[in-house]
């Protein structure tokens, strides 16, 4: 036996209790036995791996027993730690990531003694996947090394992956380890994980076909005539570069095909490009009253074609039956509160209601109702339009002393100014302490009602009245009748409103709840009166008549037509919702308007002649007697008045307390009055009413007009009897023109005879605005004169002064519009304000015309362009449109472009507007190309358009990138180097494609123009151009601000421009004698034939005596009938020969303005 034990060595090496185990062991040797095991514990850090090195300690033997020790009984041992020795490899050898993602992070991992610094290159090898195609690459390089910082244990090898929109299968590629450095203290190794595959999957691209929702719900037809489809709609993700097929069929369900629809099995097509399918579905009429059914859609059973199934590919639709939907209902029940408190209502549903102001019925839709927040969004989801809701109402008597209450009763008497089936309840149908309740019943868009529901019961209030009464009260019901006043006063033939009448006034005293009936015939049954309208036809002197279906009945009733504009709000009508027609009704509010609540008086008056009092109110002469030896005869006319206040007495009953008294009137009279040749003074003026004013085909403003005199005769042209004046029409002095005035047709009579004329303007302007006199020479006739009017000599009559008429006119003349076939249906907009070209017209407030700018531009502003669809065109995001070119043109001497490119619209052969330069065009710029920046012109005069597109500035890219809306900017300094008197045009040339094809969009734009275009030359538009659009517009210049700067800086001429001058004279001069000299040969030669027009007889200013059969009407109707223009070029030879053409030539006279003016002509 001999004892086996560990110790370091001096120095220590390796350390007890860290590199090994100090324990002794005793070794024991058997009989025969020759070998015994000695073993010592070595401790690894694997917690905290560190590269040591070698490491020894000495293990010997001691204390022999049975033995002896000899040599050697010491042993050296060696700790090998080469397995701490830092090693990196991937944590994993596959890798599967999506195309989507765009990078992948391969992790790799460090084992062993972290305490230093490690590296490692991390690179890639192709397989499938393909370098910069599919990834980027990793070169086997230090700029690609992986650097573990001490204590680091995972970096990621991180490889980027090249994203794109066409679907791929799966791609690989290799990642791999290589060149392991560690530092002069400790070395590095790579692992047995040295190579990693990495497999990209392209789901994302994939095409997939599905349905764009789960469910659908249809509603079945109400009728066997109506039809009802279902759509449901498939949409395609992923690539969409190719085209896909898939079978779209129905399944039964509880719906049944060919009884509840019609059976679907088609085959959908995606065309290249396209993200969505819609199909539609048949939804039959089925009578009878089943549960809600449903049947399902199915992509298949065949397999798609170029895509996948989506996880939806299975939708439920679910034909809901009207008859089994259940009734719509009200969410809570309403709330009944004073109209004067409607707009607090939760503080009024603690008191009582006053007994004089009507009620109203708050239902939980109505944004007044406490919890509208709640009840508001209910009633949207529920479908429930305040519109179609129903009230009526009950009411019940008050409570007894018993304190037993009457059972409610429904209010069904409508009477004239109030209906018992409104929102608004009036006062007239309850009293104090009455009992009242509203019901309320929705009704769905069919038309069918839903669950009534009934509001909360009030009691009408006994201390809150307006006009109190009298009577105590501690009395359920009581009546009064306080006396009333009427006045009768006659208005003689000088009151400027009602001359000659008499004017009727009644005031009557008020309590709440009371409704006065004022009639001069007998009042009887109340409530039939009230209630059946042909008990009040014969009630014409009333206020019972309170519609407009009596046939002109009202206009002799006592109550007054209500304007809105012109309602008194003074004391006693400024309560809350008094006069409010969006709650009250217009009937009510014609009564109603005659009660004061200050001094509670009704008030109402009428006139009437007397003639009325005794053919319709049912006057009476009482006495009509002459004056002995006299000649004056007296009449007197009684006129009976009936007042009844009328109340309510149960909630269907009436009561009435009636009064009456009489109206009497006398006046007396001459029986015998003669005089010899009675005539009356003519007042010698007229009645003119313009019928039309138009610019003539030449171009001159064409006025047609009517009158009517105020005297016995007529207007004449010019008359010998007066022969220094003549009819006329006097233009505004600044015009500068003169104007034709003829008679087109007269009246056969000299009573108030109607005459229509016509003015021609003689010279043509742009503006004809101003205030224009008509001057009519009146010639008047006797009494007894007849109408005689010889067929070519004057009217017999006598002319007197001419009557001035003034005729205020604002026109100009119209330039030619774009036509709107070839818009596309789009707007080209100009703002100057940078705000609003920011604002998508989807979303904004304003409304398309107010965004565009219809002012002038001044100097330094910034034009603001936009070529948008109309947002009811309702594209959205699948198309996008492209404004490709910008042009600006005026044309010379009034011409205006437009754009015809057929020649069918205006029939003067192909035009295109600005995009050709033609010798009618001053000027004409190409300001933007997006295909060809380098042909357009920069700048004019040395002043800079600076033109850009909404999508190449930063700052308006957002105005690119609203769904079909594309912009630009320019400045309008250039324009005004051009002189004054133009009219510029701005035009665009667009594109509208799909949106989603992104950088793959095609630019179409030059298809739709020959490429000389862009040199001045154009042929036409091509055929095949569908997708390309044009739009003009006018642009305005401050007038005073432009100017050439030629006439602006007369300082600034040097000797060159002077020698220009001279020399261009020069040639000006020579030309125009080779010109003269060559027209004077020509003419000796050949003497074209002269073109004239045969005159057409016109009979201006001589009137027919003959009696005229055609009224004034037909006249007019003549004078507005069209004409027919053609235009015909006299220069072309085939036009040559006809005859009825006459030309006529006008020398312009041009001056020029003054020489320090900012130039311009003015012709």
């Amino acid at each position: 036996m001999v004892w086996c034990a560990p110790k370091p060595l001096n120095p220590p090496s390796a350390n007890p209790g860290e590199d090994f185990v100090p324990s002794a062991s005793q070794l024991t040797f058997r009989p025969q036995q020759t070998v015994e095991v000695c073993r010592i514990t070595i401790v690894d850090d694997t917690a905290s791996p560190r590269m040591e090195g070698n490491e020894t300690f000495l293990v010997y033997l001691s204390s022999a027993m049975g033995s002896a020790l000899s040599a050697p009984h010491e042993a050296l041992i060696v700790i090998n730690d080469t397995s701490d020795v830092p090693t990196m490899q991937f944590s994993t050898v596959k890798v599967t990531v999506e195309e989507q993602l765009g990078v992948v992070h391969i992790p790799v991992t460090r084992i062993g003694d972290l305490s230093y610094s490690s590296s490692v290159v991390c690179y890639t090898r192709q397989k499938t996947a393909q370098v910069m195609m599919d990834y980027d690459e990793r070169r086997n390089t230090d700029e690609f090394r992986i650097v573990f910082l001490p204590g680091e244990r995972v970096k990621n090898c991180s490889v980027r992956l090249m994203e794109d929109s066409t679907y791929e299968p799966d791609e690989q590629f290799l990642v791999r380890l290589s060149d392991a450095e560690g530092n002069e203290f400790c070395k590095a190794s790579i692992g047995t994980n040295n190579s990693a595959i990495v497999t990209i999957t392209d789901r994302e691209d994939a095409p997939m076909l599905q349905f764009q929702q789960m469910a659908y719900s249809v509603r079945e037809p109400s009728r066997p005539d109506q039809t009802h489809y279902v759509a449901v709609t498939i949409v395609r993700t992923g690539d969409r570069n190719r085209t896909s097929q898939v079978r779209l069929s129905t399944r039964d369900g509880s719906a049944k095909s060919g009884v509840d629809y019609e059976p679907y099995s088609n085959v959908l097509i995606f065309d290249p490009g396209v993200e969505s399918v819609d199909a539609e579905v048949e939804i039959l009429y089925n009578e009878d009253r089943e549960w809600h059914e449903t049947f399902s859609v199915v992509l298949g059973p065949d397999e798609p074609i170029n895509a996948l199934l989506g996880p939806v590919s299975v939708a439920t639709v679910t034909i809901i039956d009207e008859q089994a939907a259940g009734s719509i209902v009200l969410p809570t029940t309403p709330k009944v509160v004073s109209l004067m408190d409607f707009d607090d209502v939760v503080n009024a549903l603690e008191s009582d209601p006053s007994p004089g102001y009507p009620l109203v019925c708050i239902t939980p839709c109505d944004p007044q109702f406490p919890d509208y927040s709640m009840t508001g969004t209910i009633c949207e989801q529920a479908g429930i339009n305040a519109t179609n809701i129903h009230y009526s109402w009950e009411v019940a008597m008050p409570t007894d002393t018993e304190g037993s209450r009457a059972p409610f009763e429904r209010i069904v008497d409508d009477t004239p100014f109030t209906t018992a089936n409104h929102k608004v309840l009036e006062s007239i149908y309850f009293s104090r302490r009455f009992h009242v309740r509203c019901v309320a019943q929705p009704y769905d868009k069919y038309g069918r009602p839903g669950v009534p529901l009934r509001s909360n019961i009030v009691t009408i209030g006994t201390n809150n009245g307006i006009c109190h009464t009298p009577i105590t009260t501690g009395v359920s019901r009581g009546l009064q009748a306080q006396s009333f006043i009427a006045n009768l006063e006659y208005l003689d033939p000088t009151h400027e409103e009602h001359p000659n009448t008499l004017h009727v006034s009644v005031e009557i005293p008020h309590q709440d709840g009371m409704l006065p009936l004022i009639s001069t015939l007998r009042i009887h049954n109340i409530r039939l009166l009230l209630t059946q309208a042909v008990y009040r036809q014969q009630h014409i002197c009333s206020n019972l008549i309170n519609d407009e279906n009596f046939g002109g009945l009202e206009d002799y009733t006592f109550l007054d037509a209500i304007d809105y504009n012109n309602i008194f709000l003074g004391p006693g009508h400024d309560y809350p919702y008094q006069f409010d027609s969006t709650l009250r009704e217009e009937k009510a509010l014609r009564l109603y308007k005659h009660l004061n609540l200050k001094s509670c008086t009704w008030t109402f008056d009428t006139y009437y002649h007397m003639t009325e009092l005794i053919d319709l109110c049912g006057g009476a002469v009482t006495t009509d007697f002459q004056v002995r030896d006299g000649d004056k005869s007296f009449l007197t006319v009684t006129v009976p008045l009936y007042i009844s206040y009328v109340y309510v007495t149960a909630p269907t009953g009436w009561a009435s307390l009636d009064h009456r008294t009489e109206m009497e009137f006398s006046f007396f009279y001459q029986t015998i009055l003669w005089r010899a040749g009675l005539e009356t003074d003519s007042v010698l003026s007229g009645r003119l009413q313009v019928l039309r004013i138009r610019i003539g085909e030449n171009g001159n403003m064409i006025i047609d007009f009517k009158t009517t005199t105020k005297f016995r005769g007529m207007f004449v042209l010019s008359h010998h009897t007066l022969p220094e004046f003549e009819s006329r029409v006097v233009p505004p002095p600044e015009l500068g023109v003169g104007f034709d005035l003829e008679l087109l047709w007269n009246e056969g009579s000299y009573d108030s005879p109607q005459q229509l004329w016509r003015a021609t303007s003689d010279y043509n302007l742009k503006d004809y605005s101003g205030d224009y006199i008509i001057e009519l020479l009146p010639c008047s006739v006797t009494t007894t004169q007849a109408y005689n009017v010889a067929q070519d000599g004057p009217p017999v009559c006598t002319a007197h002064i001419p009557e001035k008429f003034v005729v205020p006119i604002a026109f100009q003349q119209t330039n030619r519009p774009v036509p709107v076939v070839y818009s596309l249906n789009t707007e080209f907009h100009l703002m100057n304000n940078e705000k609003v070209f920011l604002m998508n017209p989807n979303e904004a407030s304003i409304s398309l015309q107010d965004m565009d700018y219809q002012g002038a531009f001044s100097k330094g502003q910034t034009i603001y362009g936009r070529v948008l669809w109309n947002p009811d065109q309702d594209l959205d995001q699948a198309y996008k449109l492209n404004i490709e070119k910008l042009y600006i043109c005026t044309g010379k001497d009034g011409y205006s472009p437009y754009y015809d490119p057929s020649g069918n619209l205006y029939n003067n052969g192909p035009q295109f507007g600005c995009m050709q330069d033609t010798k009618n065009l001053k000027s004409r710029f190409l300001i933007l190309d997006r295909g060809n920046p380098d042909a357009i012109q920069k700048t004019y005069n040395d002043v800079p358009f600076d033109a850009h597109f909404a999508s190449s500035t930063q700052q308006y890219l957002t105005v690119s990138e609203m769904p079909g809306v594309d912009g630009f900017t320019m400045q309008v300094d250039p324009l005004y180097k051009v002189n004054s008197g133009h009219q510029w045009y701005m035009q665009v040339i667009y594109t509208i494609g799909p949106s989603g094809s992104g950088s793959r969009f095609r630019r179409s734009a030059m298809s739709a123009v020959q490429k000389r275009e862009a040199f001045g030359g154009i042929n036409g538009v091509s055929q095949n151009s569908q997708h390309n659009g044009t739009n003009m517009h006018k642009l305005l210049l401050e007038l005073n601000q432009v100017g050439g700067d030629e006439y602006a800086k007369p300082g600034d001429s040097s000797t060159t421009a002077t020698i220009s001058a001279v020399v261009g004279s020069f040639l000006a001069i020579v030309v125009v004698i080779v010109v003269i000299i060559f027209t004077k040969r020509k003419r000796t030669k050949r003497k074209p034939p002269v073109l004239e027009t045969k005159p057409v007889a016109l009979n201006t200013t001589r009137v027919s005596a003959k009696p005229v059969k055609c009224s004034v009407e037909e006249i007019e109707m003549d004078l507005n009938k069209s004409v027919t223009v053609r235009s015909v070029n006299i220069h072309k030879p085939n036009n040559q020969g006809q005859n009825d053409l006459k030309v006529k030539k006008v020398n312009l006279e041009v001056k020029l303005k003054d020489k320090n003016s900012e130039g311009g002509t003015e012709v």
